[in-house]
């Protein structure tokens, strides 16, 4: 199987849990030392908004160990070991199919060994999953290095939502839902046919999108619209 992987070290300024500790001194603009404290209630404001967000994120997260059994998975990560490519076998992290298990052993043994993070996929028969790997070094006594894990099936990755790009570009519905039909891979000719438009006004409609977003082709007007953030605590 050909794997294409990414290798970078690792940073050393993250807890177990992916996230600086809030307990630690957070610096700002204007204090040279970096030895500002935030209010009491501030780390727990912080805390809960970072629980919330990554339980409702749209693409999996996972903590576990070399082995790959399990300390956390979010929502997402929940749902893709309940589905057809992952399972979850007595608290460890498995994939279906020998190919892709055997690639998921690697990826975590070399996470660790090498403490680095790795970029790669798990290719299935009827699917790929993207997943990338950062070591989290031992902290609070723990001898142990484990691995943060962000897994995206490309297949059900969420596009934005019409409103969105409203909102953020000030497309009409007509040009919200035109580009939407871009971004789900659909060329100028099909989405004239499904929008029921003939093909010079597809062009009109994509010479619109380039004007409110201030891009010149194609491919840089879908990559923008993809990065289109959203509300995620709602």
């Amino acid at each position: 199987m050909r794997v294409a992987e990414h290798r970078n070290p690792v940073s050393r300024d993250a807890s177990p849990a992916g996230f600086r500790d809030a307990g630690r001194p957070l610096p700002y603009r204007g204090d040279p030392t970096g030895d500002h404290r935030c209010p009491a209630a501030f780390p727990a404001t912080v805390d809960g908004a970072l629980r919330r967000f990554v339980e409702q994120l749209d693409e999996g997260l996972a903590i576990v160990d070399r082995r790959g059994r399990v300390l956390f998975l979010n929502a997402a990560a929940r749902r893709m070991v309940n589905g057809d490519h992952l399972v979850l076998t007595d608290g460890i992290v498995r994939a279906h199919e020998r190919s892709a298990g055997m690639e998921l052993h690697r990826i975590l043994t070399d996470c660790v060994s090498r403490g680095c993070e790795i970029s790669s996929r798990l290719v299935f028969e009827t699917a790929t999953l993207l997943i990338a790997a950062s070591a989290l070094p031992p902290e609070g006594g723990h001898s142990e290095t484990f691995v943060l894990l962000r897994l995206i099936n490309p297949a059900t990755a969420p596009l934005p939502s019409a409103h969105a790009l409203r909102a953020q570009f000030g497309f009409t519905s007509t040009e919200a839902a035109f580009a939407l039909d871009l971004l789900a891979g659909n060329d100028l000719a099909a989405c004239a046919i499904r929008r029921g438009i003939t093909l010079n006004t597809a062009r009109a409609h994509l010479r619109s999108l380039f004007d409110k977003t201030d891009t010149r082709r194609q491919a840089a007007l879908v990559r923008l619209l993809l990065l289109c953030p959203r509300p995620i605590l709602g």
